[in-house]
């Protein structure tokens, strides 16, 4: 085998480009052309997503086995699709919501009433997580308006904020309920679980009546009390910053 060869001094042989050379030539870069149109398209939806929207929507409970989120607010911990489902990746904002609710009995709607106060309501809060010595409370940073539900019963709510929420990365957003909401969905299964303003040791069903929604921008609340194989039927459409 030659160890070393000389340098060819003759003509270079060139091979002639055929049609179908051209033509797959152009096939491919109108391949690469659609690829970067599709990956421009896929680059655009991810702008916004639906916290919370990964998942079907369960109906609520109501009217058939009416119940409802009475006084409280309530960051849902785990849906099938993981834990955290309401916690923002990035910064952005809020830009809408939507809320499926039952239509209580005439009876239940009276007792309700009496019980939690009238009418129905319902806002989204957006919380920050803050450690302290007896374990995390959540900062509320903002805030949407108090929605009356009387006229979204038995239907799918949308609400479009005309002053977006600025939400940040580790961010959650949370249901707030000041009166009460038909928006629940229970008997689930151990893959959801969601869990509710109150204070350590005040989980009980005899708790209810003392618990109370945070709506107050700069307060801090414990969620100390965690629901398992339940499911706050609402969702929030987050736009990211670009």
């Amino acid at each position: 085998m030659p160890t070393s060869s000389s340098p060819r001094t003759g003509p270079r042989f060139v091979r002639p480009v055929t049609v179908a050379a051209v033509v797959t030539l152009l096939g491919l870069a109108l391949a690469l052309a659609a690829g970067n149109a599709g990956n421009s398209a896929d680059a655009a939806k991810s702008k916004t997503t639906v916290l919370g929207g990964a998942t079907t929507m369960q109906d609520p409970l109501c009217p058939e086995r009416c119940q409802v989120i009475p006084t409280v607010s309530g960051i849902q911990k785990m849906l099938q699709t993981g834990s955290a489902p309401y916690r923002a990746t990035a910064d952005g904002k809020i830009t809408a919501w939507k809320l499926w609710l039952g239509k209580p009995s005439a009876e239940d709607r009276a007792a309700l009433n009496g019980r939690f106060g009238s009418p129905p309501q319902a806002a989204i809060t957006v919380l920050k997580p803050v450690k302290t010595k007896r374990g995390t409370k959540f900062k509320l940073r903002s805030k949407s308006p108090v929605e009356g539900l009387n006229r979204e019963l038995g239907g799918i709510a949308t609400f479009k904020l005309k002053q977006p929420l600025r939400i940040r990365t580790g961010n959650y957003v949370a249901l707030s309920v000041p009166t009460w909401a038909p928006a629940f969905a229970d008997g689930l299964g151990s893959q959801y679980a969601w869990r509710a303003s109150r204070q350590p040791g005040k989980c009980g069903p005899g708790s209810i009546d003392q618990a109370r929604s945070q709506l107050k921008v700069g307060s801090t609340r414990f969620y100390a009390c965690n629901f398992k194989g339940s499911r706050l039927l609402f969702t929030a459409k987050l736009k990211f910053d670009r």
